[in-house]
């Protein structure tokens, strides 16, 4: 996991592997867990960053890659509780007989089950897990894009991909955690792979209420793909709070916040 020539010791593994698995984590955090002082772990981070090993970020840490995403297996697991708090919060604003959008992620998974509740939904997906899910009802109906199929996490991309999700105009579009992996300080809205910034675009552009579902990790994250802005979604659904400069950013764009209440 390191290299080799630097000597880090075993807290500052742990750090790494730490900010790794969850995205971001606050110092304060750090310190609780492994019982040191806030300023040890701050001399950590710092020493961590200056290796190039994470990103110190005012008051914790993310991981450093800009080009990859974290694997999907790992993603699964990762914030669960919020993601299914996301999930629910998210279905809660969609009426029965909506015809939606929902692209690939681990949190539109969530999203998906989220809709046993509901009838006589029109649905379009690219994502394979997703179709999965809602198979069993009889009053939904289901188009699955066509397209290149990726198994690691059930995504269906490529340019087939996208004309099936150009071909539809739907009510909703529920974007997630790949389609959106990480949102800029300044709101500009990021992802790590083309195919996939292309598909959230087309669902973006053929939806009239886009919906972006994004736990707290992912204000932390700088992937360098540009998927868009806070112009182009309408609702958040997250579940933390967010600053009062982000709120200016959101009110600025008209984009209603909602905070998904998670279960302790």
């Amino acid at each position: 996991m390191s290299n080799p020539t630097i000597r880090i010791n075993p807290r500052q593994e742990q750090i790494i592997r730490l900010v790794r698995s969850q995205g971001y984590v606050s110092n304060e955090d750090m310190a609780q867990q492994f019982d040191v002082a806030v300023q040890t772990i701050r001399r950590d981070i710092g020493f961590l960053a200056e290796q190039g090993l994470l990103t110190r970020h005012h008051g914790g840490a993310t991981p450093n890659s800009t080009i990859e995403n974290i694997a999907y297996n790992e993603r699964q697991i990762l914030n669960l509780k919020a993601k299914d708090a996301i999930g629910h919060c998210a279905a809660s604003l969609i009426p029965d007989r909506s015809s939606l959008f929902i692209n690939i992620g681990t949190t539109t998974e969530a999203f998906a089950r989220s809709l046993g509740g509901h009838r006589d939904l029109r649905i379009v997906t690219n994502n394979l897990h997703v179709a999965s899910l809602i198979s069993g009802r009889p009053d939904f109906r289901t188009v699955i894009a066509a397209g290149e199929l990726r198994p690691k996490d059930g995504a269906i991309l490529g340019a087939a991909a996208i004309e099936t999700l150009d071909s539809f105009r739907t009510e909703f579009g529920v974007i997630g955690v790949i389609g959106i992996s990480g949102i800029a300080d300044d709101g500009t809205l990021l992802d790590f792979d083309l195919n996939e910034i292309q598909c959230a675009r087309t669902i973006i552009r053929n939806s009239r209420r886009v919906l972006l579902l994004a736990d707290h990790t992912k204000f932390s994250r700088q992937p360098m793909g540009r998927v868009g802005g806070l112009a182009d979604i309408d609702d958040l659904i997250t579940d933390r709070p967010v600053s009062d400069a982000f709120q200016a950013l959101l009110d600025a764009a008209n984009v209603t916040l909602h905070i998904a209440q998670t279960s302790q």
